[in-house]
């Protein structure tokens, strides 16, 4: 994740100061202590977004909490990929002892892999099943992206991490009037009901 961060911010330096040179730029802090800037699974185990897409890559999605991230699920389920995530217990098949791509809710509602991405556990499930290099699913969901990186994730079978990211505060704001009424949240809480956030 922060290797792409970094190949941007040398892109950004060369633009706006074009005297440095390549090897200005391949000496820096960076370059010379890559253990202290980008974690080893992120190095790699993930292309950089400038790279080209590879001919089958799973993308690795970071739900982070209130930015869009079930948005973009809904969008990916449209588009038939095939999604690993987390499914109700009644219809989730993680106790197959194979990985199988499903349609839950019919040809209407989007493929998926019988993953729990959700947990460490279910993540560890899929590694030992060999999610990313079956090739079944397209895309993972996740909200642990470093620990989903680390362990579904190997140099020969790259990926690529991409995100939403919104405001803090307007994900706050959002999470606040979310557990107003999300009764069915574990963290929901009935005296924030009529609560104003002024």
């Amino acid at each position: 994740l922060g290797f792409v961060t970094f190949q941007n911010y040398y892109n950004s330096i060369s633009l706006v100061d074009e005297t440095l040179s390549q090897r200005q730029l391949s000496s820096s802090w960076i370059e010379r202590h890559p253990e202290r800037g980008v974690s080893a699974w992120a190095r790699n185990n993930f292309r950089p977004l400038s790279s080209a897409p590879g001919e089958k890559e799973t993308v690795l999605f970071w739900h982070v909490h209130k930015s869009g991230g079930t948005t973009v699920k809904g969008i990916y389920r449209c588009m038939d990929q095939t999604i690993a995530s987390r499914l109700p217990p009644s219809i989730s098949h993680t106790e197959d002892k194979e990985l199988i791509a499903f349609e839950p809710f019919g040809q209407r509602g989007g493929k998926f892999v019988n993953v729990d991405m959700t947990t460490r556990s279910g993540m560890l499930r899929a590694e030992r099943m060999g999610l990313v290099a079956s090739g079944k699913a397209d895309m993972l969901f996740t909200m642990d992206v470093n620990f989903a990186g680390e362990h579904l994730y190997d140099k020969q079978h790259k990926g690529r991490i991409v995100s939403l990211f919104r405001h803090p505060v307007d994900r706050l704001a959002s999470k606040f009037y979310y557990l107003q009424k999300a009764d069915w949240e574990k963290t929901y809480s009935p005296k924030w009901a009529d609560m104003s956030i002024l």
